[in-house]
């Protein structure tokens, strides 16, 4: 499972600058009905819409609902090409500050860390209407209409509002730009699930190889 760290920093224009990812691609572009295959690209753009009646079983809450953006990049590719996949601004630190390097898209600082071939996701997610307060958020890796246990969490409790960076695997980053992962956020009332979103990639960024 992986680790996250979820920030409530200067996140207030994290949903522009994913949104600018659609602009910022600048080599391969592709879709959705590309091949589903491992991870071969520095970024894509994810994205997932909310509802009761994703949910296995579906679920009656009808004013309920949900939107979840994310990039996903890949480490160790070069701080200045990742800032120009997803339309961002690379933030150099001082000299011997011990900072580190970061992209600022929009008004959002990322920290990034890892070794070369590792992926991040960052992401931001909005509720609405739900029964009660969101209790937990998670990314689940499974088709539509089956169910799967967490593969790791995004955030518990939740605001209606709430962003962050995770970790994640060559695995689980593949399940994510090829349609078999959902996000799911629980409710006192629905504690397996009140609303789900099955995520969608809607941009690839450069091919990096096999």
């Amino acid at each position: 499972m992986s680790k996250l760290t979820t920030q409530h920093r200067a996140f207030v224009s994290l949903g522009a600058a994913l949104a600018s990812v659609a602009t910022g691609i600048v080599l391969g572009v592709g879709t959705a009905a590309a091949s589903r295959s491992a991870v071969h690209a520095a970024a894509y753009r994810l994205t997932a819409t909310l509802t009761p009646s994703q949910e296995v079983p579906a679920v009656q809450a009808p004013r309920a609902s949900g939107h979840f953006h994310g990039v996903l990049f890949r480490t160790g590719l070069g701080t200045a090409r990742i800032a120009s996949l997803a339309g961002c601004k690379v933030v150099t630190p001082p000299r011997r500050s011990g900072l580190p390097t970061e992209i600022n898209c929009g008004g959002a600082s990322v920290n990034l860390p890892g070794a070369p071939g590792q992926w991040r996701l960052v992401w931001r997610l909005t509720v609405n209407g739900l029964s009660g307060p969101a209790t937990a958020a998670d990314i689940h890796l499974a088709s539509p209409g089956f169910a799967a246990a967490v593969a790791f969490m995004l955030c518990g409790p939740c605001a209606s509002t709430t962003h962050g960076i995770a970790a994640v695997s060559s695995s689980q980053g593949s399940a994510l730009v090829a349609g078999d992962s959902y996000v799911n956020v629980s409710t006192v009332a629905h504690p397996s699930g009140e609303i789900r979103g099955q995520i969608a990639r809607t941009t690839i960024g450069f091919s990096a190889g096999s």
